[in-house]
């Protein structure tokens, strides 16, 4: 750490962030958060090194780096249970790492929605030199299935400048980001209600404009994850999104230089993934997002 004291790196800490956003027009929050997320997962992997894995959008934009939505919330899996993330969460309060950071966690109620009956919310308090600095939603979910080995990716390098380095995460695999992801977006919520997660349209465009993919490998991904939430089938086609969506889709898009027509994102989208929910392919297509189609 290069600041001796708490308040003059939070002095330096601020105003770098506040030059970052002018100078790239990402919100500030954006950046205050982000901080946040890196801090405690480098205190949470030193409690419990092997029982986590990010997931989300935080994970999209690890992948990404500025083509990212702001989110306010941390989205983590793990295979146990509450009590004993719970636990971690509490030891997590206690590690110094040395950067002047200090961290209060609270849970605070469990999701009771369709399919997130095993998730846990926690309440994040992130504080230097004794005042509160961001506040962050962080969500467990449980008795989570990975179908591959997790990713090791690094976040944004924010406080190089203090000489700390970004923690490496576990990241869910892509092509189970994209499972899931399409498992929110088709499925129905309490009464019955359609999906109004807006969000995993753009991240499905993000991840159909920025990445290459293996059919057979995503294929597997779909088929395992529907069939371990058991909430509804494989759709044979991606749905075409409500019509309400077209202003909180434009609003996301242009935050992140995507076409703010919602048709053009669905029609991308549905180049992605019509082809692999419409058989159950075996064969070893590559997807191009260059071209926005698949080679088989």
């Amino acid at each position: 750490m290069k600041y001796n004291s708490a308040a003059s790196f939070r002095t330096a800490l601020e105003q770098r962030l506040n030059t970052q956003s002018q100078e790239t027009g990402a919100p500030l929050m954006r950046f205050r958060k982000l901080v946040v997320f890196d801090r405690l997962m480098a205190r949470l992997l030193v409690v419990a090194p092997s029982r986590w894995i990010l997931k989300g959008g935080v994970a999209l934009h690890f992948r990404v780096g500025t083509q990212f939505r702001t989110t306010k919330d941390l989205d983590l899996g793990r295979e146990d249970n509450q009590e004993a993330a719970t636990a971690d969460f509490l030891s997590a309060q206690s590690v110094d790492l040395g950067d002047h950071f200090t961290f209060v966690i609270e849970r605070t109620e469990q999701l009771d929605s369709a399919n997130e009956s095993n998730t846990v919310r926690y309440h994040v308090t992130a504080q230097i030199a004794g005042r509160t600095f961001e506040e962050i939603t962080v969500d467990v979910g449980f008795g989570e299935q990975i179908f591959a080995e997790p990713e090791a990716l690094r976040g944004p390098e924010l406080l190089t400048f203090a000489d700390i380095t970004p923690v490496e995460v576990p990241v869910l695999p892509l092509a189970d980001h994209i499972a899931e992801k399409l498992h929110a977006y088709t499925r129905d919520y309490p009464g019955g209600k359609p999906s109004t997660r807006v969000k995993d349209l753009i991240d499905l465009a993000i991840i159909s404009s920025l990445f290459s993919m293996n059919a057979s490998r995503l294929r597997k991904s779909m088929e395992s994850t529907f069939t371990s939430r058991a909430t509804h089938p494989l759709p044979e086609e991606f749905p075409l999104p409500p019509s309400d969506w077209r202003v909180p889709y434009q609003r996301m898009a242009e935050e992140v230089d995507l076409e703010p027509d919602f048709k053009v994102g669905y029609e991308l989208v549905r180049a992605f993934l019509d082809p692999i929910l419409a058989t159950a392919c075996q064969d070893e297509g590559e997807w191009d997002p260059t071209t926005g189609s698949w080679h088989w």
